[in-house]
């Protein structure tokens, strides 16, 4: 009775924070301390509670250097020219008729590139809701696409920190998940530029984009040069060259060109490096961001919520959950099972880690391996974290790129991926 009154106080807290606006690590630190009073009052004295806290934190310190690696290469990136230049390269080609379709395709691009849903909303996505309001493309539709593209590389990327999380919590080989991810979003993925094509043709609109494209190259040497990082990141991320070493190349390629290309100081680039890029005009504003604050809450909550992995495994707090789970496996395929779960930690956690380490925690113990257990996280959790309206997961992008609430919807790739898992995974005879 106590755990579940403790997970009730934890989902009012969650949800109390979100609609009155308070960040949800806050609501994080107020579960941490919920679950630790429960497992004190079960019988457990301090220094276990304590001791259970930093087992979930120890195997996760690798992924915090990566989170505050991938804060300095995004900065950078900006500072480097390496997004300008492929927002200026890209957004031309978006056509009036095509505009939807390449909003997706760029986002995608972009989120590949940076590993970062966040990232891409706030860059390439903002920029094209932003052109779609001139053009007369339904708001709803752009920022579905831009959210969509934006979660293709927060699943699958060289450098994403959610499939690194999902990698290092299953103890699965991270290019290893890669190429199996790959293996199962080419329909999703057609059928998402199908769609958005369609929609595009059923809705013409009017206007360019020369003007976005002109304040970019003022403010930026945009010549080919700046590509060099995302080149070198994926060379070596082909190679299968550890992914934290890769982080690290996009880091170091991209000083020089920070220095010698777009004219900056060395003060100004450890600057950039730690606080993330200040846009040069107003037209570029957009760009702004990255650094290592723009990831420690990100760091902190990834430390809070392995502190309540730590805390789940060494009590029963979750106990009545996973049997639930564990009888519904019985039933259904374990891709529907741990579909069922994501869903159910999506909308109570309030955002995508929390969400990852609960679903993995509930399907753990499911009838498979940890690959496939990793890539059943992957094709479900990772994405359905961004179509609760009020998770950071899908909220924040969508008010970073000024689309509404409803672009969830819209956001075609999303629903397709978990959808083709589920029908491919029963035509296989997966299902009980």
């Amino acid at each position: 009775m106590a755990e579940l009154v403790t997970l009730g106080a934890f989902v009012a807290v969650l949800v109390g924070s979100v609609a009155a606006g308070v960040p949800t690590v806050y609501a994080l630190l107020v579960g941490l301390a919920l679950f630790c009073g429960c497992a004190w009052r079960s019988g457990h004295a301090p220094g276990e509670v304590l001791a259970m806290c930093w087992h979930g934190i120890r195997p996760i310190r690798r992924i915090l250097g990566m989170l505050l690696t991938v804060g300095i290469l995004t900065g950078l990136w900006r500072a480097a020219g390496v997004i300008p230049a492929i927002v200026a390269y890209a957004v031309p080609l978006a056509t009036p008729s095509l505009f939807v379709l390449m909003t997706f395709l760029l986002c995608c691009l972009v989120s590949v590139i940076t590993g970062t849903s966040f990232g891409t909303a706030a860059t390439m996505g903002s920029i094209c809701v932003s052109i779609a309001s001139g053009m007369g493309v339904p708001l709803e539709l752009a920022g579905g696409a831009a959210l969509a593209g934006a979660f293709f590389g927060d699943r699958w990327s060289p450098i994403s920190t959610s499939a690194l999380l999902v990698a290092d919590v299953t103890g699965t080989d991270f290019y290893g998940n890669l190429r199996r991810m790959a293996r199962t979003v080419a329909v999703p993925l057609a059928v998402s530029c199908v769609a958005y094509l369609v929609a595009g043709a059923l809705l013409p609109a009017s206007g360019g984009s020369a003007a976005l494209v002109g304040e970019l190259r003022a403010a930026f040497d945009l010549s080919p040069a700046v590509l060099l990082p995302p080149v070198v990141v994926f060379a070596l991320a082909a190679l299968r060259v550890d992914i934290l070493l890769v982080i690290v190349a996009g880091v170091l390629t991209s000083v020089p060109l920070c220095l010698f290309l777009q004219g900056m100081g060395v003060a100004e680039v450890m600057q950039t490096a730690l606080l993330g890029f200040s846009a040069p005009t107003p037209g570029t504003e957009a760009l702004a961001g990255g650094g290592v604050v723009s990831m420690l809450s990100a760091a902190c909550i990834v430390c809070v919520t392995s502190a309540y992995a730590g805390i789940f495994e060494e009590t029963d707090l979750l106990s009545g959950v996973e049997g639930v789970v564990s009888a519904l496996a019985t039933r259904v395929t374990p891709y529907a099972a741990t579909l069922g779960v994501s869903v159910l930690a999506s909308v109570v956690s309030c955002n995508q880690t929390l969400a990852i380490m609960m679903a993995h925690q509930l399907s753990r113990d499911l009838p498979q391996t940890a690959e496939e257990h990793a890539l059943d996280l992957e094709d479900s959790v990772v994405l359905v974290a961004g179509l609760v309206p009020w998770s950071i997961a899908g909220g924040v992008p969508l008010a970073s790129m000024g689309a509404p609430t409803a672009s969830m919807a819209l956001a075609v790739f999303i629903y397709a991926l978990p959808i083709w898992r589920l029908a491919t995974s029963w035509r296989r005879g997966e299902g009980r």
